[in-house]
This record gives structure tokens, C-alpha cells and sequence, in this order.
């Protein structure tokens, strides 16, 4: 059976009968005023509204929940390095989310038996919760005794044995969780304690927030889980001064005990020091011809200092000599780093012209007669006048340094 179409009359009185132009032609102008508010909200679209949850207000700004998020990031990988040294064999700690639950939904959420741990915050005056879970306490405490397990099968509560041989991880993790709050501030955790039944741990009201920090532990082919709860009001002063405004709270000077510690270190380590007698170039047919007794010349007078080098960096200038028995330089100045920038360029500029012969067979120009400048020079003359103020400066001041110490050298003669 084909379906009949419409003509275009059909289709007008249906329209005019849907809007009641046929029956109340008053309406028409209600019904088209109607067509144009919807048309309006359709083009402007009223902002979209969202049911509000009283049981999780959204305490924490995407700010602070940022920074919380940066800190237990660096946890997770300084836990994998404890972990993996602690139990020999791979651990790979992940974090998975950090969420704001009612403290209520968090204790249900953890099954019997578990492994948690209490632990007080002194600075921020209350306690919070660590759960592990239990088949991963199982598992480090045999790898702990010499086991050599890749499972993470047995679900069961520990023994007081047990417990104690996990208490030298769990010191650790603690030592790892207040190394990752010490950017923002100082944490110090001292008194902790075990539980298995998740009914004994009610540390603040059920119907109180809380935030949620979840891990993810995989050992092989196995995965367990680690979460730390702080309740809100034990947050609740950080995130407002510290965490809110965790990158100026940053200190980016170091402490002075690691400072010193550093300026040690560094004292220690070893930098090559060579005193430069003088150079010279000569040719390869100059070099083959060269006998036993045969001298060289160099370009360095001998009343002219010698140039000390630091790590191939003039740094000092001064004049060989003997102290008991062995071959010494004896230092009469240290360079500044306005010279030091001078030597280095103008060593740079011997190496230049060495390295490109043809600019010594420059020939002048037939025009001005007048030699071509290099296209260093024509392309940075104002660099090129820097370096050669730098030079002359430099130059000055080894002058008039050398003349003060001849003096000095005169005056020693005469007495």
C-alpha cells in the first residue's frame, strides 16, 4: 500500500489548524510571541544548572587541590625507589586520584581484615589514616625474611611478629611522606599505631570530610592499593596559608646545613690547573726537521707574565719559579671575569684566523684601497667594538699591573 503525499494546501491547513488559527484567531499572536521567546532561548541559551551535593561540598580549589596533587605525585616516585631497595624486585607505585568523600564512605569502603595505620601530624595538630593492603603486607614481610614470593595472594591479618618486620617499611614510607609535604612545610610524624578492624579507627565524626589520596602498587603480574585519608580539619590550615599559596611558600634559597654540605663536596673535586709557558706556530716541514738540541721560540717574553688556566680558562697570571726543590708558579694576580671574557676571545680570534687562512691573503680593494672587513665585522660591528674596548681594558690593566709589580720587584732590589 503506497502512502499518499500531501499537497502544499494540506500541509497549510494542518499548520494553521495545529495552531489554533482556524478556531481563535487571537491566539495566532500568543502562539508566534511564543515561537520567538523559544527561538530567543535557543539562540541565548540560560546558563546550566547543577544540583548541588550537601553531603560533598567542594571544599578544596582546583589551586590547592593542585598542589596536593604535585606533593603525593613526588611520594609515589620516592616510594617506588624505597620499595623497590627495600624488597628487592621491582615496584612500581602509581598515583590514581585524590578525591573528597565523607568519612563515612571511606571506612566502608575498606574490607576486613585490612592493614591500617594511624599516624599523628604534630604541626597540623591531629591524625590521619594509611591503608595498605593486607596481601601486600603479606608479601613484604617474606620478601623482608628472604623469601623469594611474586605473589601477592594470602588476604589475612598480620601477626605481632609480622607487624614488627613491617614496621621498618612503614617507618620508611613515613620518612618518604614528610620528605614530600617539606617544600610547602615542615611535617614531622612520631607517634603510629596498627589496626585490622576498620570499625576501630572512627577518628572524626562519620558525617565529616575528608580527602582521599589513592596509589596503586604492582609487584609482577600483582596490584594492591595504598590510600591516605586526612580528614578536612586536619588540612583544613594548610590548604588556606600553605598549600594555596605553595609557589611563593617555596624556598629556592637551601638551608644552610645542605650549603655547607655542597660547598664541601664541590672543595673536593678535582679540576686541572696548567700553567702556559708560551706558544708558537710552526709548519709541518718546520716540525720534520726538527733535532735533538734544536730550540723553539715562543711568543712569551720573559719578564711577561704567564697565563694560568682553570679547566682551559685563564683565570690567573704569574711568574715561574723554584719553592723547595720543586717547579712552582707564584701567583700575583686573579683575573676578573671582564678579562677572563677578553682572553677567551681573543684566544676564539686566533683560532678564527688559524682555522681560516684566507683572510690573510685578503687582497685591499681597487677602489678605496683599503682591506675588505670580515662578514662578522660588517654584520656585527657594534659587537666586534665591544670586544675590542674589552681587549684594550684588559690590556691597560695587565700593563699597569705589571709596572706596579716591577716596581714593588725595584723597590725589594734597593732595601
Amino acid at each position: 500500500m503506497s502512502a499518499k503525499l500531501l499537497s502544499q494546501n494540506e500541509i497549510d491547513q494542518l499548520m494553521t489548524r495545529y495552531s489554533g488559527s482556524e478556531d481563535e484567531p487571537e491566539g495566532s499572536e500568543k502562539f508566534s510571541g511564543s515561537i520567538e521567546k523559544s527561538s530567543a532561548a535557543i539562540k541565548h541559551p540560560s546558563k546550566e544548572v547543577v544540583n548541588y551535593d550537601f553531603k560533598h561540598p567542594k571544599l578544596v580549589s582546583k589551586e590547592q587541590m593542585r598542589s596536593l596533587r604535585t606533593m603525593h605525585e613526588m611520594l609515589a616516585r620516592n616510594l617506588s625507589v624505597a620499595l623497590t631497595n627495600s624488597l628487592r624486585t621491582i615496584v612500581d607505585v602509581q598515583l590514581n586520584a585524590i578525591d573528597q568523600v565523607v568519612y563515612s564512605e571511606f571506612v566502608q569502603s575498606i574490607a576486613s581484615p585490612s592493614s591500617l595505620y594511624l599516624f599523628t601530624v604534630e604541626e597540623l595538630g591531629g591524625e590521619a589514616v594509611l591503608e595498605l593492603d593486607p596481601r601486600f603486607c603479606i608479601f613484604a614481610v617474606e620478601r623482608q625474611t628472604g623469601g623469594q614470593t611474586k605473589e601477592m595472594a594470602f588476604r589475612r591479618e598480620m601477626t605481632i611478629i609480622e607487624q614488627k618486620i613491617m614496621g621498618r617499611i612503614m617507618d620508611r614510607l613515613y620518612s618518604e611522606l614528610m620528605d614530600s609535604w617539606e617544600p610547602f612545610m615542615e611535617v614531622n610524624i612520631k607517634e603510629h599505631s596498627y589496626e585490622s578492624n576498620p570499625e576501630n579507627i572512627q577518628i572524626i565524626s562519620a558525617v565529616e570530610p575528608a580527602i582521599v589520596v589513592f596509589y596503586q602498587i604492582k609487584v609482577y603480574d600483582s596490584v594492591a592499593t595504598l590510600n591516605i585519608c586526612y580528614p578536612y580539619a586536619l588540612l583544613e590550615e594548610a590548604l588556606a596559608n600553605t598549600l594555596k599559596y605553595a609557589h611563593k611558600s617555596r624556598k629556592d634559597d637551601l638551608p644552610p646545613e645542605q650549603r655547607t654540605a655542597y660547598t664541601e663536596h664541590v672543595k673536593n673535586i678535582n679540576t686541572p690547573v696548567r700553567a702556559v709557558l708560551g706558544s708558537t706556530k710552526i709548519t709541518i716541514e718546520q716540525l720534520v726537521q726538527l733535532d735533538e738540541g734544536d730550540a723553539i721560540t715562543l711568543d712569551q717574553r720573559t719578564d711577561d707574565p704567564i697565563e694560568v688556566k682553570v679547566n682551559n680558562r685563564t683565570k690567573m697570571l704569574g711568574y715561574p719559579g723554584q719553592h723547595r726543590n720543586h717547579k712552582a708558579i707564584k701567583i700575583y694576580d686573579i683575573l676578573a671575569e671582564d678579562e677572563d671574557a677578553a682572553q677567551t676571545d681573543s684566544r676564539d680570534s686566533e683560532n678564527t684566523e688559524s682555522q681560516n687562512p684566507e683572510q690573510e691573503t685578503a687582497t685591499p680593494d681597487a677602489a678605496t684601497g683599503q682591506m675588505p672587513e670580515s662578514e662578522s665585522t660588517q654584520n656585527n660591528p657594534e659587537q666586534t667594538e665591544e670586544r675590542k674596548a674589552r681587549r684594550s681594558k684588559a690590556a691597560k690593566r695587565r700593563a699597569a699591573r705589571k709596572n706596579k709589580l716591577k716596581e714593588e720587584n725595584l723597590q725589594e732590589e734597593e732595601s
